[in-house]
């Protein structure tokens, strides 16, 4: 599919519910959000002290030696988690300013190689010369990006032949041109999936993968590129899925 030809959302499910308000009713489950993370991340720093220090132990027995290990690893991924949280909440800083865009795509796209190359799955990569300077967070702008390169080259790789591609496209090529925005979308095989699926999916803790996976990757997609003031749709049509993030242009 050319990437360009997609100048119509048709199909497309948006993430514009995930974009927060600034309620002062917000600033306050925000800050009791941050607080109870803090208390839960203390707690945690003590089962993974005690657990490392249980475990300098050479005469544990191994069944012990396997649960204290299970134990601090639980803790590491609680305060993994923590930190995913904050971010999927909205109380992650965003700092929004002018983004040499140009000079980003490079380093996506040596990240994109390599997360398909994990999956041995095939990749593609077009970018546009010459882009111009968009509004947003540098290093949440990547996160978004590279959670999406993630999925796609994850669902890529359960398909037989599975690919991926990422196009960077200039104003005018797929957002109308008075809409002065640049949109990179990231297309990959995939089993169909309808668009009541698609909601699902930027749903929190909902997800059709392993247990490994905490169900929050597209929603903390969401919610920062909504923050950033950009905006995130899928769509699955004829075996491909399609991640399109629309940027205003500084």
């Amino acid at each position: 599919m050319d990437p360009a030809s997609q100048d119509s959302s048709t199909g497309f499910v948006f993430a514009d519910h995930l974009q927060l308000d600034l309620s002062p009713t917000r600033d306050f489950y925000k800050v009791m959000l941050q607080g109870l993370i803090h208390k839960n991340n203390n707690m945690l720093g003590v089962i993974q002290g005690f657990s490392s220090l249980i475990l300098m132990d050479d005469q544990l027995a191994p069944g012990v030696r396997e649960n204290v290990q299970q134990m601090k690893d639980s803790a590491q991924h609680s305060a993994d988690l923590s930190k995913i949280i904050l971010s999927t909440a909205g109380c992650a800083r965003v700092q929004a300013e002018p983004i040499n865009l140009g000079a980003m795509i490079n380093y996506i796209e040596m990240k994109s190689r390599d997360i398909c190359a994990k999956r041995k799955v095939a990749v593609t990569f077009n970018s546009r010369p010459n882009l111009p300077m968009v509004i947003g967070d540098s290093g949440r702008l990547s996160e978004v990006i590279l959670e999406l390169v993630k999925n796609a080259a994850e669902a890529a790789s359960a398909v037989e032949g599975g690919e991926v591609a990422i196009d960077v496209l200039g104003p005018g090529e797929a957002s109308p041109v008075t809409d002065n925005r640049v949109d990179l979308f990231v297309r990959n095989s995939s089993e169909n999936m309808s668009p009541e699926k698609i909601k699902e999916s930027f749903l929190p803790f909902v997800s059709n993968k392993d247990a490994s996976h905490y169900g929050i990757g597209l929603t903390t997609a969401g919610v920062l590129s909504g923050q950033m003031g950009m905006r995130l749709g899928l769509r699955c049509s004829d075996g491909t899925m399609t991640a399109w993030l629309s940027m205003p242009v500084a």
